[in-house]
């Protein structure tokens, strides 16, 4: 054989064979296997969740300042108006031929006014020349006040009488959105009935209901978090901004409203949303498996799993231990992936392999 009576190239090919070997070995991606949990947010063993519905702070229910029958209903229940937009309108019949007659009186009490000037006039001219008494000329002064009081009132009567015809157009006086409509063209109003509900969408809250056992937990100004109710997606925060004083009559709860502090576009009125209370004196949290805290540099970490299925280590911010969760209170957001076993073996940017989730 070659191979035997030639060493040198012997030793070449075995060379050559563990060069290739090694090329291989390092041209392969090491892709480490490892568990991991999407972050629901908001758990902690002594915080409390309930079902809110998104509202606006400001919901204004609106109604016509005079009776009549309603002959127009512009909008629709989710309908969106802006400041002086027509709502409403009733007949106008009635209230035009107030302002006729109203209108037709002032011509009349000008001229009375005109004519007692007039003689008032006269007699100042007759007293000046010793033709008539004081009392007389008095007389005429009285006459030319009460002329003046009867066209004051005639006026007044007529702008009296144009703001009832204008109460008949039910208008908006904000930016909004249409929530509520309880009256169909050809209902007969009455004064003061409620027609439309007005909500301005600028300023949302979560409101929900609380029992009377655990309402003393509720604190005024305290944090929240606010989270969708399929609990999936980015968490908001809020404040606890108005408790009921009095339980509900029927359902024996206390209303709770929440200010979302800077909501997102997404959320619109009437959404159902989760609102997570924390413990009294606490802020909400995110609870993890104690096998998801890396410490780096004497300080805990977590390793989030980011597009691509690659790793990177953010600090955290840990609000206590217990046996089996660890409860984190600032560092990771709702709707992330954190890498939950095997975060010891991980490095920046590696790419990892998901194992299948278990269920909690």
């Amino acid at each position: 054989m070659p191979f035997n009576n030639n060493p040198s190239l012997l030793l070449i090919a075995l060379a050559a064979i563990l060069a290739g070997c090694g090329g291989k070995k390092e041209a392969e991606t090491v892709v480490r296997p490892v568990r991991s949990e999407i972050v629901a947010g908001g758990a902690s063993a002594d915080s409390a969740t309930y079902t809110a519905e998104i509202r606006s702070r400001y919901e204004t229910d609106l109604s016509f300042q005079v009776a009549g029958k309603l002959v127009n209903r512009a909008v629709d229940v989710g309908a969106t108006v802006s400041k002086g937009q027509l709502l409403a309108q009733l007949d106008q019949t009635d209230q035009q031929l107030g302002v006729d007659a109203a209108r037709g009186a002032v011509p009349a009490a000008q001229s009375d006014l005109d004519r007692a000037r007039g003689e008032e006039a006269r007699f100042r001219d007759l007293l000046e020349r010793g033709l008539t008494t004081r009392a007389q000329y008095q007389a005429q002064q009285t006459a030319v006040r009460a002329a003046e009081a009867k066209l004051s009132q005639a006026t007044a009567e007529l702008q009296l009488a144009q703001q009832r015809l204008g109460y008949t157009t039910l208008r908006a006086g904000e930016d909004g959105v249409v929530t509520r409509v309880m009256v169909e063209v050809g209902t007969v109003v009455a004064a003061g009935q409620r027609a439309l509900s007005i909500a301005r969408p600028s300023e949302l809250e979560a409101v929900f209901d609380v029992p009377d056992g655990r309402i003393g937990e509720v604190k005024a100004g305290s944090s929240v978090l606010i989270n969708p109710l399929s609990g999936l997606g980015e968490a908001w925060a809020g404040r606890v901004r108005e408790i009921s004083p009095s339980a509900d009559p029927v359902t024996r709860t206390y209303q709770v409203r929440t200010t979302i502090v800077n909501p997102p576009a997404s959320l619109r009125l009437g959404m159902t949303v989760s609102v997570t209370l924390a413990r009294v004196g606490g802020a909400p949290n995110i609870a993890l498996p104690p096998t998801a805290i890396f410490q780096k540099d004497g300080k805990p970490a977590v390793w989030i799993v980011t597009a691509g299925n690659t790793v990177e280590l953010r600090a955290v911010t840990v609000e206590r231990y217990d046996t089996d969760r660890v409860y984190v209170a600032e560092g990771i957001r709702t709707g992330e992936r954190v890498v939950t076993a095997g975060v010891h073996r991980l490095a920046p940017g590696e790419k990892v392999k998901l194992a299948p989730e278990t269920p909690q």
